[in-house]
């Protein structure tokens, strides 16, 4: 008898070549890149036909190449290091990783490694699977998700915060001014006979008018500043760690660019409008949220009160 066989009397040699038939097979017409490394030297020694259609080089433009000399990786600064850590550890995986095909599109990847023995030889396979839509998908869903946040808590007609976003921030902030016992002011303010107004010219003229407001609003504050639509035509301004003579010099300038406010509508310009305006400071008004916008509404009343058009402490 010549040739050794297995229980199944299938020469060895025959089973081996049928085996290894099998494995060209599944490497060649794999639905992801397949990179064979040389786990000594770090050398690709094979690449399947999906992985040089993916990134737009030849399998002579890969082969013999270090993993960190191949244009797709190259520019990747961890790849030495990478390199390192698959020689010593069977299994690694790389969730999210940008490879640079030959015409410079940007590919996004996962790379995950398995390192086993070819004989007395040491391997390191790389599948690497195009994630780019997946990616897309997932960051238009985080775009979807942070625009629906900042319109949950955006008032639709001024672009300002809204009353319930005020409240909450509010809390947070003088939780945070009492802890480092700074101190934290409070603008309230509405258009001066504001329903006058729209019975004259009609709500959409008065739209107009608060639409010009939280523009100019907008402008006035600095990005710590929590500017809100409080209702109907009435704003909030919170000012972190802001004295009492900076919180009444922000007010009089809000008073001062109303009256620069130009209000065109239906092509006509209308009437200027002007602001009350009641300010307030914790903790010298006020230790909790409730108690320092009451204070800063009292102040408006007594602005109002005062024949209108001007700031109130």
């Amino acid at each position: 008898m010549t040739g050794s066989t297995d229980t199944n009397d299938v020469p060895i040699d025959q089973a081996f070549r049928d085996s290894e038939l099998r494995y060209r097979r599944l490497f060649e017409s794999a639905k992801d890149g397949i990179l064979i490394l040389d786990a000594k030297t770090g050398a690709i020694t094979d690449v399947n036909p999906f992985l040089t259609d993916m990134l737009g080089y030849s399998p002579k433009e890969c082969c013999e190449k270090k993993l960190w000399e191949m244009g797709a990786f190259k520019d990747i600064p961890a790849s030495k290091e990478a390199f390192k850590l698959l020689q010593h550890h069977e299994y690694i995986r790389y969730k999210d990783l940008p490879l640079k095909a030959r015409d410079g599109k940007l590919i996004q990847v996962e790379f995950v490694s398995n390192v086993y023995w070819e004989g007395d030889r040491k391997v390191i396979q790389c599948n690497i699977r195009d994630i780019t839509q997946r990616k897309h998908a997932q960051d238009a869903l985080i775009r979807r998700e942070a625009f629906l946040r900042e319109q949950s808590v955006r008032d639709h007609l001024t672009g300002l915060f809204n009353r319930r976003y005020l409240e909450e921030t509010l809390e947070r902030e003088l939780l945070r001014a009492s802890r480092r016992r700074l101190t934290l002011g409070v603008i309230m303010l509405d258009v001066d006979n504001f329903k006058q107004y729209n019975d004259t010219h009609g709500h959409a003229a008065g739209d107009a008018v608060l639409q010009a407001l939280g523009g100019m609003l907008m402008a006035q504050v600095r990005g710590e500043d929590i500017p809100s639509r409080y209702g109907g035509d009435e704003f909030v301004v919170v000012l972190p760690e802001a004295s009492r003579k900076i919180t009444r010099g922000r007010a009089e300038r809000i008073h001062e660019e109303a009256g620069h406010i130009s209000i065109l509508y239906k092509a006509r310009t209308l009437e200027k409008i002007t602001l009350s305006l009641g300010i307030a400071v914790f903790p010298q008004d006020g230790t909790n949220s409730a108690a320092v916008l009451q204070a800063a509404d009292q102040a408006l009343y007594r602005a109002k009160h005062a024949g209108r058009d001007q700031v109130s402490v």
